[in-house]
């Protein structure tokens, strides 16, 4: 037992989950042996009261009369029948019937993968595991749901840096050597007002594998949807969705749903919506931008959503060249494609946050609220740790009897 604890204590940490994943799978299976040495541990007097005098020169030094026996089935029986029940209902979740439609790759090297939507239903922000038997039968990997409800398919982004996704990557033949070719003729370019004449969009184009080439698309399972933190996000007056990498992905499906429940007037509580993404190098733009773009271009109130894209990657002198060369008297960024202009750097949310708080309180903000009324601003983050301790700081500084800001971290 002492064994098992151990392999499930280590392995169990943020870099071998990211990194070796099937190890933290498999290992976390003999939690079931554990649950049966509970059981059995206590058979053979293992555990008793004590010892008489009497009977401590007689092998193997105890009296029938001193065992306590097992005692904690009257502790672990329920709770063992309700997790027992829950395991057998997924599985049975797990085995309807669904397949693949469609996959296509975006030139940041994210698969997506479109499946015909099960009869379930899910709200943004959710996630779901998914098992591919052809890859490996017993590993169930988390991804989170990028599609909107009203899409007809569900769609999920996934980026190749395990095992079991480069694996995925292979068999569908999206592997490393496509992505580089794909990414390298992204980083091209074109011209931004060519690309939106003609329209294409270079550095967000994806490719759809040839159905002739992928006619035999991998069979998949899926179990879900599982809750997560945006999911009450139109609950918010403001609601500020901070994204880095590809942890913009929670937020992918809620701003599809955005731009649906504004079509249909049905957006609640939520006034205003600001959305941060951070990136690393450009190419990541990519798989999102098509997303960005249909919800900025059906805005119709230019207020309520505004979006802040910062790229952290180091300009070489060639890539600043051709950056002030496309953009000089451009409607769109050059590297987005976007109306909302690229910044460079790292943004300081505590500055952020408290130039927020300041035009809700002095009434700019949100039109009609009165500093009698407390405003309920949610923060939603999904990244790196680090940024993400620097938001919450920022949340927890500026919140006070006016604004209160609620923070909620997506683990990834």
């Amino acid at each position: 037992m002492l064994l098992i604890m151990l392999l499930i204590y280590t392995t169990a940490s943020r870099k071998m989950r990211h990194q070796c994943f099937e190890a933290f799978w498999y290992t976390h299976h003999l939690a079931f042996f554990f649950a049966l040495g509970l059981y059995t541990h206590a058979t053979g007097c293992f555990v008793r009261d004590g010892v008489d005098p009497a009977y401590t020169h007689v092998f193997p030094f105890y009296d029938p009369n001193h065992c306590l026996g097992y005692m904690s089935w009257r502790f672990t029986i329920w709770p063992g029948i309700l997790y027992f029940g829950e395991r057998s209902y997924r599985e049975f979740r797990a085995r309807r019937a669904t397949r693949l439609s469609r996959v296509l790759i975006h030139p940041s090297g994210a698969m997506e993968l479109r499946i015909i939507k099960p009869s379930f239903k899910y709200t943004p922000g959710q996630w779901l595991f998914i098992q591919v038997p052809e890859i490996s039968r017993f590993q169930w990997h988390p991804f989170t749901i990028t599609s909107a409800p009203k899409d007809p398919y569900i769609s999920l982004h996934i980026r190749q840096v395990g095992d079991f996704t480069h694996a995925l990557g292979e068999r569908l033949g999206a592997g490393p050597d496509v992505v580089a070719r794909m990414t390298a003729e992204a980083m091209r370019g074109t011209d931004p007002e060519t690309d939106k004449e003609q329209g294409q969009m270079s550095r967000s184009t994806f490719t759809e594998f040839n159905l002739a080439v992928n006619a035999n698309l991998p069979a998949v399972r899926i179990d879900g949807p599982f809750g997560a933190p945006a999911e009450d996000v139109f609950d918010n007056q403001v609601a500020v969705l901070i994204g880095a990498g590809i942890g913009v992905t929670p937020f992918a499906s809620i701003l599809k749903d955005i731009y649906y429940r504004q079509r249909e007037n049905r957006l609640g509580s939520l006034q205003r919506v600001e959305f941060f993404w951070i990136c690393r190098d450009a190419p990541s733009f990519g798989w999102f931008q098509s997303v960005l773009a249909e919800v900025e271009a059906a805005q119709a109130n230019p207020d309520f959503l505004r979006i802040s894209i910062y790229l952290t990657q180091k300009i070489n002198e060639d890539m600043l060249w051709n950056i002030v060369v496309n953009d000089a008297g451009a409607d769109y960024d050059p590297l987005t494609l976007l109306r909302t202009r690229t910044m460079f750097g790292r943004p300081d949310f505590m500055s952020i946050y408290d130039r927020l708080r300041w035009a809700i309180e002095g009434g700019r903000y949100l039109p009609g609220s009165t500093a009698q009324l407390q405003t309920k601003v949610g923060t939603y983050f999904c990244g790196p740790g680090p940024v993400g301790k620097a938001v919450k700081a920022a949340t927890e500084k500026n919140s006070g009897a006016t604004v209160n800001f609620s923070f909620a971290k997506e683990h990834f």
